[in-house]
């Protein structure tokens, strides 16, 4: 039984299905405890709900994401840190998708998860090779998901994204699962279920 507020953390190369098993877990937990609300926010959403303003910050951001970049930092930050004070409540359920993508992010990310008295903090890191990845993104058919993107996105996931990962798995107060993401949806989403009802 599912008693206290829980936050997650996903991670994982571009078309490893951590979108899809999110959606999962937040089904799942909607059932086991009806009562509480849920927080999600995806960085991804929010840079598409950016593009679609046809503003001059969200041309220049665009023109980033088409390249296959990283977005400044103070930009992702602006997003999630505003998503966060105007949505974040005091019980609720809290899923993260998207950031930190490097460590500079993680710092901040882990300064605003204990400002919101966030503890426990779930790390899910879905595993799967590049090549998996470069199959998944052709499969989804994202226009920016070009096969020069792929190889940057690849690329900075190694050089930037890892160093996040490992930064928060040395702070107090995370619990960090690996998740083999090779396997079909349910087999995924049955593995994370189990992992997670063995904390609680």
């Amino acid at each position: 039984m599912i008693n206290k507020k829980q936050t997650f953390i996903f991670f994982g190369r571009s078309g490893c299905g951590k979108g899809t098993q999110l959606k999962l877990l937040r089904d799942f937990l909607s059932k086991e405890d009806s009562n509480r609300k849920q927080f999600s926010f995806s960085t991804g959403d929010g840079f598409r709900e950016l593009f679609n303003k046809g503003s001059y910050a969200s041309n220049l951001s665009k023109s980033i994401t088409d390249k296959g970049m990283l977005q400044p930092l103070f930009l992702t930050i602006s997003l999630w840190g505003n998503a966060f004070l105007n949505n974040l409540g005091p019980d609720d359920h809290l899923f993260i998708d998207g950031y930190p993508r490097r460590e500079e992010e993680a710092v901040v990310v882990d300064g605003a998860l204990k400002f919101f008295n966030r503890d426990d903090v779930i790390i899910l890191d879905f595993i799967v090779t590049r090549e998996t990845s470069k199959k998944r993104m052709i499969s989804r058919g994202r226009e920016d998901d070009t096969e020069e993107n792929k190889e940057v996105r690849l690329d900075w996931y190694d050089k930037d994204v890892s160093p996040a990962i490992e930064y928060l798995k040395n702070q107090p107060g995370y619990i960090y699962i690996a998740i083999d993401g090779e396997g079909d949806i349910e087999t995924i989403q049955l593995d994370i279920i189990n992992k997670i009802k063995s904390l609680l």
